[in-house]
C-alpha cells in the first residue's frame, strides 16, 4: 500500500475509532451542546471539550480527535439533510466513493430510486470526467445493475456508492463483453451442465477436496457451474492485479452462488474461498466503505474452513497428510481480518491477527534455492512452492509430494475415464427384450467369435442375454437378427464403425481392405461378409444414407463442435491445478502485514 492510501487508511481508522465511542456514549454531535440548531453552526468550546474525553479512550492526538469530531458531526447533518430532502421530494442522496484513479470535487449525488442503475451510471461518469462505459459502481457488495431501477436492487437514500475505474484492458474485458460474457458463460453452463460425464467427452464436473466428482442434480450443478467459472475468471484478472476487473467478476459470482442451496454450498469450499477473494479485492481497491461487507464475508470463510479443514487443520491434515498449503489460504484470513478489524477500530484483536500472521508466514516460508532447484526438474512453480510447503522445506519429500499428488489425479481420471467408457458401451448396447442391460462380457465373447458389434449386440436383445440362444440365432435365424438389426438402425445415428481385426480375417481371404470394411458393415460378420464378396467378385456396392441419417450425422458433428467451442470458453484461464487456490507466494501478505504492525505500534492495547 502506498504511503498516500496508508495515510487514508489512518484517517478512517481514527474516524471509526471515535464514532464507535461516541455510539458507545450515545453521543449526538448534531444536537446541543456540539451544534447550535437554530443558529446552525458547530459549537467549538464543546467540541474541544468532548475531544479531551475521546483522547483518554481513543489514544489518539488531540488534533487529530477535534478534526475527526468536526468530520464526524459535518457527515451526520449532511445525512439528516439528506434525510429530509428524501422525505419532502422522494430524492435521494448518494454519497461516493471514488477509487484513487478517479477524482472528483463533489462526493454525493442525488437522485430519483426509481431511475435505473444506467442513469446513475451517466451521472456519475459525467462527475468523474469519464465515459459511462469505463466505470462500475458497487453498493453493498453488488454491482449495481444497468436495466434495473436503484429500488429495485435495494438501494436506499445515504447508500454509499463506490465507483471504481477500469483500465483500457479491464474495460475491453468488462464493460464492453461483460454482459456477452456472462450470458455467454451461463449458456455455456447450461448447455455442458447437461452432459452426462459418464459418456460425453465434453462435460462439465462439480468435484470435492479431493478432486472426485459430486453426483448432482442437473439443475443445481448448473447454478455452481456458472458461479465456478465466473468465480476462476475472477482469480484469473486477480493474478493479473486486474483488482477492479477482479472485483466485478467475484461478485457477480456471488450472486450466482446466492441462488444455490446452503446446504449443497457445503459440499464444497469454493464459497468460502470467493469471500476471501472479494475481502482481498476491497483491500486491494481501498475500498474502506466496504469493510463492514468484508468483515461479514471473513466471519462466513472463517467457519466453513473449521468445518472443511478442522479447528486445528486435523482433517486437511489426515485428508492430505500436511496442512501447510492450506494454512496459506488460512494465513490470508487472519491478515485480512486483523486489518478488517483495525479499520473497524478494534485495535487489540487487529494486534492478535497479525502477530499470528507474523509467526504463520515464518512457517511458510519457502527457500528461493529450493523452488529454482524443483521447477529446474520440470515441475511448475505451484508445485514446487505446495510441495515445499507440505513437506516443510524437505526437497525430496516435496518431489515426493509433487509425483503422488499427480498420481493421484490420475488415477481419479483413469477411472472416470473407465466409467465414462463403460457407461457409453452400456448405452449403445441398450437393453433385452426383458429390460436387463446387455451383458458386457457375452457382447465381447460374440465379438471374439466373429461378428460385428452390432449384430452381437442385436442377437443378445434378442436372446435376454442367453449367449447359448444368441449363438443359436446367429447361426440358425440370420434373418431375424438382420431384422431386428435393421430396424434398431433406422434410429441410430450414423453406421457402426468395423474393428480392424473383423476387416483383417476378411482381408486375409484374399479381399481389399475397403471392400472388406464394407461388406462388414452390410452383413455384419465375417462369415456373411466373405459370402457376399465371393459373390460378387470382390466387390459389394456400399449401403448409401438416406437423407435422415445424412441430417442427423450433420447435426451430431454441429452439436460436437458446440460443445468443444462452450468447453473451450468455460475452461480458458482457469488452472489445470486443482490446488492453485493454494498457490500464494505470501509476498504481498507479508508487507501488508509490516505496514499495519507500523500503524499499530503507536497504540496501546
Amino acid at each position: 500500500m502506498d504511503p498516500e492510501n496508508l495515510a487514508l487508511a489512518q484517517e478512517e481508522a481514527t474516524l471509526t475509532k471515535i464514532r464507535n465511542y461516541l455510539n458507545i456514549q450515545k453521543v449526538k454531535l448534531w444536537e446541543a451542546p456540539y451544534y447550535d440548531t437554530e443558529k446552525k453552526i458547530p459549537c467549538d468550546g464543546s467540541l474541544h471539550e468532548l475531544a479531551v474525553t475521546v483522547i483518554e479512550e481513543v489514544q489518539l492526538p488531540r488534533p487529530h480527535v477535534f478534526q475527526g469530531l468536526q468530520m464526524l458531526q459535518q457527515n451526520a447533518l449532511e445525512k439528516l439533510a439528506a434525510r429530509d430532502k428524501f422525505k419532502e421530494s422522494g430524492v435521494a442522496t448518494l454519497k461516493l466513493r471514488f477509487s484513487k484513479n478517479l477524482k472528483s470535487r463533489q462526493k454525493t449525488v442525488d437522485i430519483s430510486l426509481q431511475s435505473s442503475g444506467a442513469d446513475l451510471s451517466s451521472v456519475v461518469a459525467g462527475l468523474a470526467g469519464q465515459k459511462a462505459d469505463k466505470i462500475k459502481m458497487i453498493v453493498s457488495g453488488r454491482v449495481v445493475d444497468s436495466d434495473k431501477s436503484l429500488m429495485d436492487q435495494g438501494i436506499r437514500n445515504s447508500a454509499v456508492v463506490m465507483v471504481i475505474l477500469l483500465a483500457d484492458t479491464e474495460a475491453m474485458m468488462i464493460v464492453a463483453e461483460q454482459r456477452k460474457m456472462l450470458e455467454q458463460t451461463r449458456a455455456d453452463a447450461e448447455r455442458l451442465s447437461g452432459r452426462d460425464s459418464d459418456k460425453d467427452d465434453y462435460f462439465l464436473q462439480v468435484a470435492d477436496q479431493s478432486g472426485k466428482s459430486l453426483d448432482l442434480p442437473r439443475e443445481e450443478k448448473r447454478s455452481l457451474i456458472i458461479a465456478m467459472s465466473l468465480h476462476e475468471k475472477g482469480r484469473a484478472a486477480l493474478k493479473k492485479k486486474q483488482y477492479s476487473a477482479a472485483l466485478v467478476l467475484l461478485l457477480e459470482a456471488e450472486r450466482e452462488f446466492s441462488s444455490c442451496r446452503s446446504e449443497m454450498l457445503q459440499m464444497v469450499d469454493n464459497f468460502a474461498i470467493l469471500s476471501l477473494d472479494i475481502a482481498w479485492c476491497y483491500l486491494a481497491n481501498h475500498a474502506v466503505s466496504e469493510l463492514p461487507d468484508a468483515d461479514i464475508k471473513l466471519q462466513k470463510c472463517e467457519e466453513k474452513f473449521k468445518t472443511s479443514y478442522g479447528s486445528n487443520m486435523e482433517r486437511v491434515a489426515a485428508l492430505k497428510g500436511s496442512q501447510s498449503n492450506e494454512l496459506a489460504l488460512m494465513t490470508r484470513l487472519h491478515l485480512l481480518q486483523g486489518v478488517v478489524a483495525y479499520h473497524l477500530g478494534r485495535d487489540r484483536e487487529a494486534r492478535l491477527q497479525l502477530e499470528k500472521v507474523s509467526t504463520e508466514l515464518q512457517l511458510l516460508a519457502v527457500d528461493e534455492m529450493d523452488l529454482v532447484e524443483i521447477v529446474s526438474m520440470g515441475y511448475t512453480m505451484a508445485e514446487a512452492r505446495t510441495g515445499l510447503r507440505a513437506s516443510l522445506g524437505d526437497r525430496k519429500l516435496a518431489v515426493d509430494h509433487i509425483m503422488r499428488r499427480r498420481d493421484e489425479k490420475a488415477e481419479i481420471l483413469r477411472k472416470e475415464k473407465e466409467e465414462r467408457e463403460r457407461s457409453k458401451l452400456r448405452d449403445n448396447l441398450g437393453r433385452c427384450a426383458n429390460g436387463n442391460w446387455v451383458n458386457v462380457g457375452y457382447y465381447k465373447t460374440l465379438i471374439g467369435m466373429g461378428f460385428t458389434k452390432s449384430v452381437a449386440a442385436t442377437a443378445l436383445r434378442q436372446a435376454n442375454n442367453s449367449l447359448n440362444t444368441a449363438v443359436q440365432m446367429l447361426q440358425e435365424e440370420p434373418e431375424l437378427i438382420a431384422l431386428a438389426l435393421d430396424e434398431r438402425e433406422k434410429g441410430e445415428q450414423g453406421e457402426e464403425e468395423v474393428s480392424e481385426e473383423l476387416v483383417q480375417s476378411v482381408v486375409a481371404m484374399g479381399f481389399l481392405p475397403d471392400m472388406a470394411r464394407t461388406a462388414l458393415r452390410n452383413e455384419g460378420s465375417v462369415e456373411g461378409a466373405v459370402e457376399k464378396l465371393t459373390e460378387g467378385g470382390g466387390f459389394v456396392a456400399p449401403r448409401e444414407d438416406t437423407e435422415e441419417e445424412k441430417s442427423r450425422d450433420s447435426k451430431r458433428a454441429r452439436r460436437e463442435s458446440e460443445d468443444r467451442e462452450a468447453y473451450g470458453r468455460i475452461r480458458e484461464g482457469i488452472s489445470e491445478n486443482e490446488e492453485d487456490h493454494l498457490d500464494l507466494d505470501l509476498v504481498e501478505e507479508g508487507q501488508l502485514l509490516q505496514q499495519y504492525l507500523g500503524l499499530l505500534q503507536h497504540i496501546k492495547i
